[in-house]
């Protein structure tokens, strides 16, 4: 139920994080992305997106972290209409969420050190404790030899895992991440999951869009399958 208090609501979230009720996003002329979506994401969840290019998996991310709002429907994150939230109020959830983005949206003239410290930056943190989470975060995934290096100097694989260390820097307690293992060895994408399935223990709640079964196949996950911007079928992984 939506409060007058979004620090509150973040501090403290419900049972469900996100809410998605009939949601729809349609692109002029007449293209729909996303038909009668209505989808609810538990707190502390790691729930997977998967379909085919095209089915609607990056423009429901969008919605959910307000890149973009829907045509129809009502979508909620941690007990807020996120499309009715507007200046600080807006700011302060989106500091309480970490997007990897398909794209990755780094800062090509900034280093990979300061890539991943934006996030922190904004929310004030100190600033040893921002180098002790930086250093950290690229050890987990690899990157300590590229700490100075300009990201726009980087291969695809090593950008991706630099979008995803800065998604997770701040500690946020709703992760988004598009297709965070399409430019990665086994190896790697071991290391990437290694590092969401720590968050999400931690309390975090992860959304992941993948085409890559071997990420979801382990584990016990619910699995959102969307055909041509539709729910095809809500499964749940049962591996061990």
């Amino acid at each position: 139920m939506e409060t007058d208090n979004p620090i509150e609501a973040l501090e403290v979230p419900e049972n469900t994080m996100i809410e998605m009720i009939k949601v729809s996003r349609t692109y002029v002329p007449d293209i729909t992305a996303l038909s009668d979506i209505s989808l609810t994401v538990d707190t502390g969840e790691m729930f997977f997106l998967i379909g085919r290019s095209g089915a609607g998996k990056t423009t429901l991310l969008k919605l959910i972290c307000n890149m973009e709002v829907p045509s129809n429907g009502l979508i909620e994150v941690a007990g807020y209409n996120i499309n009715n939230l507007k200046g600080k109020r807006l700011a302060h959830l989106r500091q309480k969420i970490g997007v990897a983005y398909q794209d990755f949206k780094l800062l090509d003239d900034r280093t990979v050190a300061e890539n991943v410290a934006i996030a922190m930056e904004v929310s004030y943190k100190n600033p040893q404790a921002i180098r002790q989470t930086v250093r950290d975060l690229l050890e987990q995934l690899q990157l300590t030899d590229k700490h100075n290096t300009i990201t726009g100097e980087l291969s695809r694989g090593e950008q991706q895992r630099v979008a995803l260390a800065r998604a997770v820097a701040n500690s946020p307690r709703l992760i988004l991440v598009d297709e965070p293992t399409g430019n990665l060895d086994a190896n790697t994408t071991e290391r990437v999951m290694n590092l969401l399935n720590r968050r999400n223990k931690s309390g975090a709640t992860i959304v992941i869009a993948t085409h890559d079964p071997t990420i979801y196949q382990k584990g016990n996950h619910r699995i959102l399958e969307l055909r041509d911007g539709q729910i095809h079928s809500l499964t749940r992984s049962n591996g061990s």
